[in-house]
């Protein structure tokens, strides 16, 4: 956690300085998740990538403003749900969107929050994983068994067993700082 909160300050920094470099770093680390994020409130994920280029261009305009990289985040996250609400309540879909589903749906946004933010710190764990056990991971994460995982990559099922009980441990210990997560990677750790 200590690592990831001096790397989250070095980004801040260069983030103040308008460095672009710093700023592709923070739109690779976000991108993902919050599309998904959107797309939950749009269903319609070229409308959810428009609504998150524009969050992150809000971000660059006032990218001096932010002295904290838990404050970058938090804006993101609020500027695209801000801007998904305003989209629902133009389009006059089924229903109306009225203030009061709105301030109902807080707590749901908070839940949304912090699923991408999990979802995004596993993804990120995975990807640091090697290529194989990355892949192995990725097709079981799938729902591919074993024996399907080997016919795919053209190995033995032993190897994928071996494959997936290493990436397993890495994925322990890479999480190690995110506890929470823990529970995750026991249960898929447990279904090798």
């Amino acid at each position: 956690m200590e690592k990831t909160n001096k790397i989250n300050d070095l980004l801040l920094e260069r983030l103040q300085r308008g460095d672009e470099r710093a700023f592709q770093r923070l739109f690779e680390e976000f991108y993902a998740s919050l599309c998904l994020f959107a797309t939950r409130y749009l269903g319609d994920r070229e409308e959810a990538a428009d609504v998150v280029q524009d969050a992150f261009l809000k971000y660059w305009h006032r990218h001096t403003d932010f002295d904290d990289f838990r404050k970058i985040k938090s804006f993101l996250y609020v500027v695209v749900r801000h801007a998904c609400f305003n989209l629902l309540r133009n389009r006059n879909l089924r229903f109306r969107l009225s203030d009061e589903l709105i301030r109902d749906s807080e707590q749901d946004f908070q839940n949304r929050v912090m699923e991408e933010e999990v979802h995004r710190i596993f993804n990120r764990a995975i990807d640091n994983l090697p290529m194989q056990m990355r892949t192995v991971i990725n097709y079981a994460l799938d729902g591919l068994k074993n024996a399907e995982i080997a016919e795919k990559m053209q190995i033995s099922e032993g190897t994928v067993h071996a494959y997936k009980k290493e990436a397993y441990k890495k994925l322990r210990v890479n999480l190690k700082e995110y506890y929470y997560l823990l529970p995750v990677v026991l249960f898929l750790s447990e279904k090798c």
